[in-house]
């Protein structure tokens, strides 16, 4: 819920700590000027302020950490100098990219921003922080398959001290024999398992469950047995021991926190890939707060990359350029004698193009876009035919590019690692993809939209004009779009529709029957209904495909 909320302020945010930028750029022009650095420290103020409402603690910490630092400036504690600067201008280029991480991914990564943090505090000569200082895992999500159990209370209790005699025998056997653990564990395993039967879904039951996956990571070597993690499975001997005292009714008391986080941070860094071990790591999702190095690497990436509004700028100088391909290309279909030679300055600009995918990260969007130019160069040189089926895989390899492009627009270096899987990305299949969705479902929607008015201008004179012959192009879009984000059915019968509109009222010039407008105007409108249930509307999408796919028989019929 809170990642949920942060998109309702983030613009707000954005805006804020771009002004907070420009004043600092605007203090290293003039340092002798103070005021703008009073303005940045109002403005984090109140950054912090919303962040901390919204519970994102680690975002509220690194604003926390820029404005006391400017503080410190202010104040004569801290000298300005390049490397202040650099400090301070990487934390407020750096907290966007991790606002947008954390609406898009809707995952926390805190230990991505551990350096960035260290850094501000080391110029105000403050102790570092250390990982576990970002270890705060929800304690209250549920674990999986628990029932309820009470046995009475009498019973209860004498099976509680039964299983704290046998955990001390485990844990004596443990401590005795630190080098030869396999037979204290398994003891101890035991336990924990027998545990979760007696206390079900009671809150303590956790306890038993993070022990019992730690228990199978060192009997899988994937933890070190030290004092530490002896000294913590002793705290488990009084937590079972208020049971024996208390019965039924201590497990109505939660366990102590400390205790568990404590737990979990061990299972956190098992190296082990046991059934149990797995299961806490995913559950309390322990990757977030100890992620492995490479994750944790390519993380720190994106928060350091450009972000999305300087992406945005880029993008839109490629959109520009895949218009000029898209028209070069239709300008070729439609020619009566085309001549291949026209298609010769795509290569160049095809060959660009890859060129700044590849400086965006997209290095198999670039990989694709220059297989693209071959084939064209092939085709303008005369090496290749330029068949149909050609100049359709070409059209629909630019599709594809073009789609993930309008991605990265929309959430950034965030994107990238889910682009490079495929050039044939299933973006449909991606949770982040409902961010962009509904902004494409409009503009194919403003598509449809623009094809109306040339239709009936049509039909009511029977004249064709420029808006016309844009028609198939525009509900090529559509299709392309639709072809993208994998529904290929709706895909199909709009391209069957749009065909009949370039053979009857572009080719023949001719006004259909009534009947048939009436079906023709049934189907765009099944199609803009569609497009609508991708949005989130709740209509069943496969019954309006069966109606377009019976309104366009009437259409096809001769």
């Amino acid at each position: 819920m809170k990642y949920s909320a942060l998109t309702w302020v983030k613009a707000t945010i954005d805006e804020s700590l771009k002004q907070t930028r420009q004043a600092l750029e605007q203090f290293v022009d003039y340092p002798s000027d103070t005021a703008p650095l009073q303005q940045c420290v109002g403005w984090l103020h109140e950054i912090h302020g919303v962040l901390s409402v919204l519970k994102l603690q680690t975002a509220a910490l690194l604003v926390e950490n820029v404005e006391l630092t400017i503080k410190s400036l202010l104040a004569g504690k801290i000298k300005y100098n390049e490397s202040t600067y650099d400090v301070l201008m990487r934390s407020l280029i750096q907290l966007p990219n991790y606002l947008d991480h954390l609406a898009i991914v809707q995952r926390d990564m805190p230990l991505a921003l551990l350096p960035l943090l260290n850094n501000l505090r080391a110029l105000r000569k403050q102790t570092a922080l250390k990982a576990n200082s970002f270890f705060t895992p929800d304690l209250l999500v549920a674990i999986p398959n628990r029932k309820t159990a009470k046995l009475p209370d009498d019973k209860f209790k004498n099976f509680m001290q039964q299983m704290r005699l046998a955990y001390q025998k485990g844990l004596a056997t443990l401590i005795k024999n630190p080098k030869e653990p396999v037979e204290g564990l398994k003891y101890i395993y035991t336990v924990m398992q027998r545990l979760q039967q007696a206390t079900g879904n009671a809150q303590v039951t956790k306890v038993w469950w993070v022990a019992e996956g730690i228990v199978e990571a060192l009997l899988q070597k994937g933890l070190a047995l030290n004092n530490t993690l002896l000294n913590l499975l002793k705290q488990l001997i009084p937590l079972i021991n208020q049971s024996v005292q208390h019965g039924n009714a201590a497990l109505r008391v939660a366990p102590p926190k400390a205790l568990l986080t404590n737990l979990l941070y061990f299972a956190a860094q098992a190296r082990s890939k046991g059934k149990q071990i797995t299961a806490i790591k995913n559950t309390f999702q322990l990757n977030d707060y100890l992620p492995p190095e490479n994750i944790l690497a390519a993380t720190k990436l994106e928060f350091e990359g450009p972000d999305i509004e300087l992406m945005k700028i880029v993008v839109t100088l490629l959109q520009d350029d895949f218009a000029r391909v898209e028209e070069t290309l239709d300008i070729f279909n439609r020619a009566d004698n085309p001549q291949v030679t026209e298609l010769s300055p795509l290569v160049a600009l095809l060959r660009d193009m890859a060129n700044t995918l590849g400086l965006l990260g997209l290095t198999v969007q670039c990989q694709s876009m220059l297989t693209q130019a071959k084939l064209i160069l092939e085709i303008s040189e005369g090496r290749s035919p330029a068949e149909l089926k050609t100049l359709l895989k070409i059209a629909n390899g630019l599709l594809k590019i073009s789609a993930a492009v309008d991605i990265l627009a929309v959430q950034g270096v965030h994107a990238r690692q889910r682009l490079q899987q495929s050039p044939d990305t299933e973006f449909s299949e991606t949770p982040q993809f409902g961010i962009v969705l509904g902004v494409v479902v409009d503009e194919a929607k403003t598509e449809l939209a623009q094809v109306i008015q040339p239709l009936v201008n049509f039909i009511d004179t029977a004249t064709q004009d420029d808006g016309l012959l844009e028609v198939p192009g525009r509900l090529k879009q559509v299709e392309g779009f639709l072809s993208v984000v994998s529904h290929e059915r709706a895909a199909k019968l709009l391209a069957q529709c749009n065909k009949h509109l370039e053979q009857v009222f572009i080719k023949e010039a001719t006004v259909p029957a009534e009947d048939k407008l009436k079906a023709l105007a049934d189907v765009l409108i099944s199609i803009e209904l569609y497009l609508d249930t991708l949005a989130g509307n709740p209509m069943d999408a496969d019954d309006i495909l069966d109606v377009t796919e019976k309104r366009l028989s009437i259409i096809s019929y001769q």
